[in-house]
């Protein structure tokens, strides 16, 4: 920020009364309180005024301790009972604010009137002390110049503690914010982290301004904590909070943080023309210079962060659709059963993570699969676009020769698709899209193809593929017959466990489609009639010839 104190430009709140400083005299002898109040009388350090305590008795000392936690001085007369024997009952005092207290700031000072008693050897050698000193002669100016230094040191371990503790709270609030890379991940983990890192109100908004085409100013809520919780995905102008509304078009690059005495909002980098922005409620300002800088560095990771999770958004909306489009290429030549893509996307995608959940196949199926291979499953069947017009308008049974052209669609999709992931890194969509094309009609029991593997030899994603086409064929009509109905369909699925598919993904299948049932009744597909195209003719004489000799034919 510009400004030399390191405010934001348009924060110009009136500094608040600093807290008092206690100075707690510990002697059962009034005098020297006497002397502290007078030394002390209306004084302030750096515009914190001085406030003078008193006890008699180390009981009576532990107890204003307890009601006054931050106590910057102490002077104490160590020997509170003259005629005690043994350890002056001060110095026992001494450490208890030091180890049982864990006070290590609040400066002590020794005054006493019993040196042979409490030496300044012993005082100063054995215990944490600031100054040592003798009532005899001791002034209320001598008093003053002791004292006055104690306090400013208190001040300076004060300032450094606070210093430690919002590095502290900058590292947390700022750990792990640029690997959350899409706006979902991302915009609810902002809002408890920059609500934590000044210990500012926990009523918190996250808003976008221009994500919705046409570009407008229509600011609109992405993530929201405390009484916002329930706003999502509404425009700020429907909450009925016009102090809110207001703040956040005060938000400029001219003012990119705001600070008022009720609330605190950030203005994230701009990205094609779309800002965030960031609405705390309940803030104070009395912030050091030190505090609002880490304010406005974190300011500054969130709008890195803001911009990269749109960036990948961006390049993921980008990405789908080119799969889309590829795989509607292996459709195009029919008007196929509508829903079908995003049906399997959904199906291999939520199968995938049903089996992450229960730790299946933990050392193939990765966080990395698990979030590609329900897009990768689009292409399943991009291979089927080297089959010829001719073939997939065959009425009828398929030759051999025909049949094995529309089989080998699964190795010429893998050769499409590897070929096209080889200057990728890594484990690429388009190298989990090349698996699942070469693998998905192999059967668990080794009766598939094009390789006949059989079990664990197949790749887990071509497995899941399994599952979910051959339910989305059964439940769609087809020219060869009418849809199965969705109970009949997993009836039969859960019949071929163990031979056509995997067990374990079966189950995890079974689980997914009764939440969809539950959850989504209206998700699966109405029957709408017999296609005719060429490709759905091909398809049913797959499954056909790959069902045909089961217990219960398809067609």
């Amino acid at each position: 920020m510009p400004n030399d104190d390191a405010r934001p430009p348009e924060a110009t709140p009136v500094p608040p009364a600093k807290p008092r400083l206690h100075v707690l005299v510990v002697d059962p002898d009034p005098a020297l309180a006497g002397l502290t109040r007078t030394a002390l009388d209306g004084f302030a350090l750096d515009g914190a005024p001085v406030t003078v305590l008193t006890a008699a008795t180390a009981a009576e000392a532990r107890e204003a301790l307890y009601r006054n936690p931050g106590t910057a001085a102490v002077l104490l007369e160590p020997v509170l009972d003259p005629a005690a024997d043994g350890v002056p009952e001060g110095l026992g005092l001494i450490d208890h604010i030091r180890k049982d207290l864990g006070n290590s700031r609040a400066r002590i000072l020794v005054c006493t009137a019993h040196p042979e008693r409490a030496p300044e050897e012993v005082v100063v050698e054995g215990h944490d002390v600031s100054d040592y000193r003798l009532k005899d002669g001791l002034t209320a100016r001598t008093l003053r110049t002791a004292v006055v230094p104690r306090l400013r040191a208190f001040l300076n371990l004060q300032t450094q503690a606070a210093g430690r503790k919002a590095l502290a709270r900058m590292l947390v609030a700022t750990t792990g914010l640029l690997e959350m890379r899409t706006p979902d991940v991302l915009f609810p983990n902002i809002l408890p982290r920059v609500v934590g890192l000044l210990g500012i109100g926990r009523h918190a908004l996250l808003c976008i301004q221009g994500d919705t085409l046409p570009r407008d100013r229509r600011i609109r809520v992405r993530a929201s904590t405390g009484r916002f919780a329930k706003w999502k995905d509404v425009d700020v102008a429907e909450l009925g909070e016009p102090n809110v509304a207001a703040a956040l078009e005060r938000l400029s690059p001219s003012s990119e943080t705001i600070v008022e005495p009720g609330y605190c909002a950030l203005r994230l980098r701009a990205h094609g023309g779309i800002i965030g922005m960031i609405y705390v409620e309940g803030h104070n300002n009395e912030g050091t210079a030190r505090e609002w800088q880490l304010l406005e560095l974190f300011r500054n990771k969130c709008s890195i962060a803001f911009e990269n999770a749109l960036l990948f958004e961006e390049l993921n909306t980008a990405q789908k659709a080119t799969v889309l489009a590829m795989g509607s290429l292996a459709e195009y030549k029919d008007n196929a059963a509508a829903g079908h893509l995003q049906r399997i996307e959904r199906l291999v995608g939520d199968i995938a993570r049903e089996l992450r959940v229960h730790g299946r196949f933990a050392d193939e199926l990765d966080e990395e699969l698990v979030e590609k291979v329900g897009l990768a499953a689009l292409l399943h069947d991009v291979g089927m676009l080297s089959v010829s017009d001719e073939t997939l308008g065959i009425p009828g049974e398929l030759a051999n020769n025909d049949m094995a052209a529309i089989q080998r669609h699964t190795l010429i999709g893998h050769r499409i698709l590897s070929e096209a992931a080889l200057p990728l890194r890594g484990r690429s969509l388009l190298s989990i899209a090349a698996e699942i094309a070469r693998y998905h009609h192999e059967r668990y029991d080794g009766s598939g193809y094009m390789e006949g593997l059989r079990g664990g030899a197949i790749p887990v994603s071509a497995r899941i593929m399994a599952v979910a086409d051959v339910f989305d064929a059964l439940i769609t009509d087809r020219q060869y017959r009418k849809a199965w109905g969705v109970e009949h369909a997993i009836t039969w699925i859960a019949e071929r466990a163990g031979k056509d598919f995997d067990p374990l993904v079966v189950e995890a299948f079974l689980t997914v489609i009764r939440r969809i049932q539950t959850e989504e009744p209206d998700w699966f597909p109405k029957p709408e009639g017999g296609n005719q195209g060429m490709l759905v003719a091909a398809i049913g004489r797959k499954l056909r010839a790959l069902f045909g000799n089961r217990a219960e034919p398809i067609n």
